[in-house]
């Protein structure tokens, strides 16, 4: 089989526009019945179900559920109080809320698309109220978004762990310091944009203001500490930990708005967990097919081997994997590229002596950067919807930050211990 076939037909279905899970499979079935003629039809399905049927992959559904169910309660604005209690009242106030809550609400929703719109929908309008402009406030919802993928629960955490075969646990609690290093150099950036700018700031709120609002904010915060000290404290697995932040949201929202959402909410926000679902699932078993015939091809090898002839050195190699997750990240959605790259990578990250868990958490931050930039970003498409500005009309304003995401992402690539620490303190 041609390696130079295999890849040349799948970037040229990507190209014309075809969905990225319907460009996998077509390639597969391009070369099994172009190059490989002798091999089983039934290849195909065998490797769709066998990437679907895996027991880990019950945490995506119930950490989604979760989520939406937290959603339907007044649990965002009061993760909002919680924020403005902490930054708003520096210089840039609502721009510094803007990030601190995509963090908090990270541990809730673990999707940045659903991050951009919950918080776009309210940040957006209030900045510009303030006086923001509207391209800078679109354009610090759309990088903070990022954050919901790298801190858990993170469905892509979930799915890059079991592409390169990693405990989950070890994979998000790796996440939580990369998660809060990338959160603390958008705010950096704000910090430096509030003042350069001249933004307004909150007004200032007693030290009793600020604790009744973290007091009324305690129950959203409850569930990344149910999901992460459970996990630390080798109570529960991931997925029964998903299935705690199900029965934690129902009960927290029976509290908070005194009986149980309309049933047309709940039927809603089930139906919008199963089209996410459906959509990962179709792209995983689809990806798993075309990483057989990557590998049966050698193209792990190839590329191995060029990265190589390159440098035989650790932090030369890094680099270039660096390099390659931004590039790559600008025209494939995280998903898809990370069970494409991560048979290609992984190798030869093991060769060098660097870990699975550090491997898998710097791959996600790497490639996560790509949904905030043009021209696939998802998050950019939704920042842009809410704000109704056209993308060319935030970019220069993402740029600042979008470079900030870059120095934490090469922070965290050449000090693993940022990665590794949470993991084996927690073994």
């Amino acid at each position: 089989m041609s390696a130079i076939a295999l890849l040349s037909s799948f970037f040229v279905l990507i190209s014309i526009g075809v969905p990225i899970a319907y460009a996998m499979l077509g390639t597969a079935f391009f070369v099994l019945f172009v190059f490989e003629p002798g091999l089983p039809n039934m290849i195909v399905p065998q490797k769709f179900y066998g990437g679907t049927d895996n027991y880990i992959l019950l945490c995506i559904p119930f950490f989604m559920l979760a989520g939406e169910l937290m959603g339907l309660t007044p649990l965002f604005d009061r993760l909002m109080k919680v924020a403005n209690a902490i930054v708003g009242q520096i210089r840039g106030g609502l721009s510094h809320v803007n990030i601190v809550v995509s963090m908090l609400f990270a541990g809730i929703s673990g999707a940045a698309s659903a991050d951009t719109s919950a918080v776009g929908s309210m940040m957006i309008p209030a900045m510009v109220k303030q006086g923001y402009t509207k391209s800078y406030a679109t354009a610090v919802t759309v990088i903070s978004s990022v954050i919901g993928v790298i801190i858990p629960p993170s469905g892509i955490m979930i799915v890059a762990a079991l592409a390169t075969g990693t405990s989950v646990s070890n994979v998000f609690l790796g996440g939580v310091i990369p998660g809060i290093v990338a959160g603390l150099s958008l705010l950096i950036v704000s910090l430096i944009y509030g003042y350069k700018k001249g933004f307004p700031k909150s007004a200032a709120m007693s030290w009793r203001e600020r604790s009744r609002a973290l007091w009324l904010g305690m129950p959203g915060l409850g569930i990344p500490v149910v999901i992460i000290g459970g996990i630390l404290g080798g109570f529960v697995t991931p997925t029964e930990a998903a299935n705690l932040a199900v029965v934690y949201a129902i009960i927290v929202g029976a509290l908070l708005i005194k009986g149980i959402p309309p049933l047309h909410k709940l039927y809603q926000s089930l139906v919008t967990v199963v089209t996410r679902l459906s959509a990962i699932m179709f792209c995983l078993g689809a990806s798993m097919v075309l990483a057989w015939f990557f590998a049966i091809a050698g193209v792990p090898e190839i590329v191995a081997g060029a990265i190589t002839t390159v440098t035989d050195n650790i932090y030369g190699v890094m680099a270039l994997m660096l390099i390659s997750y931004l590039i790559i990240g600008t025209f494939l959605d995280p998903l898809p590229a990370i069970l494409i790259f991560s048979p290609i990578f992984q190798p030869i990250a093991s060769s060098f002596g660097i870990s699975d868990v550090h491997f898998t958490v710097v791959m996600v931050m790497g490639l996560s950067i790509g949904l905030a930039t043009p021209p696939v970003g998802s998050c950019i498409f939704v920042g842009s919807a809410i704000s109704g500005l056209s993308i060319d009309k935030f970019v220069k304003d993402l740029l600042p930050f979008l470079a900030a995401m870059a120095a934490a992402l090469v922070l965290v690539a050449f000090v693993p211990s940022l990665v590794e620490w949470l993991p084996t303190i927690a073994q």
